[in-house]
């Protein structure tokens, strides 16, 4: 079998291969920009039936945890800021309302120290969603829209506790914000 590397071709050859390289780098480093000005991340996905202004409504507090609708449906908010810009607007202005409820948040010990001394918990959050037309027309809706994290539990530290708990579920708020304008863009 014949195994050879450049070395053991002529130095006509070398030097016409290198300069072939050259220019095929060269020509894509010349080519490249103007292809990938012509290329776009799909941020502007349709949402359904064509609407074009829609308004989120506060969702529905149905856990104990205080203030978490308000978190999620700030992310929800950015999300759509972030990638459909100009749809949001007051609720007089809106074709649908995005509304829902949070409806669990379930924390469960997932490492310990013996029996009694939690090292991690994990935390589970639970949302729906419906997008209405004014009538209560039903566009889309989504159940069970669940994520979960893991956070640090502070032996003795119940304030550091809690702050890692109110940043896990902010993560959280954030990736269920994302998953839901995918699912409710998906396809239309």
């Amino acid at each position: 079998m014949w195994n050879c590397n450049l070395g053991c071709l002529p130095v006509f050859v070398r030097i016409r291969f290198f300069g072939i390289m050259i220019r095929m780098v060269i020509i894509a480093a010349w080519i490249v920009p103007f292809i990938s000005c012509s290329y776009r991340f799909a941020d502007n996905q349709a949402l359904p039936q064509g609407i074009e202004r829609l308004f989120i409504q506060l969702l529905d507090n149905k856990t104990t945890e205080p203030g978490i609708d308000v978190v999620i449906t700030n992310e929800l908010k950015n999300a759509f800021i972030r990638k459909h810009r100009g749809v949001l607007v007051d609720r007089e202005a809106a074709e649908a309302v995005l509304s829902g409820a949070v409806v669990g948040i379930q924390t469960e010990t997932v490492a310990r120290r013996g029996a009694l001394t939690a090292l991690a918990r994990s935390v589970s959050l639970t949302i729906d969603l419906k997008l209405e037309k004014p009538g209560n027309e039903r566009i889309w809706f989504a159940r069970g829209i669940t994520r979960n994290d893991t956070y640090t539990v502070v032996s003795g530290d119940k304030e550091t506790t809690e702050q890692n708990k109110r940043k896990a579920l902010k993560d959280l708020a954030e990736r269920i914000a994302e998953i839901s304008f995918y699912r409710l863009t998906d396809d239309f």
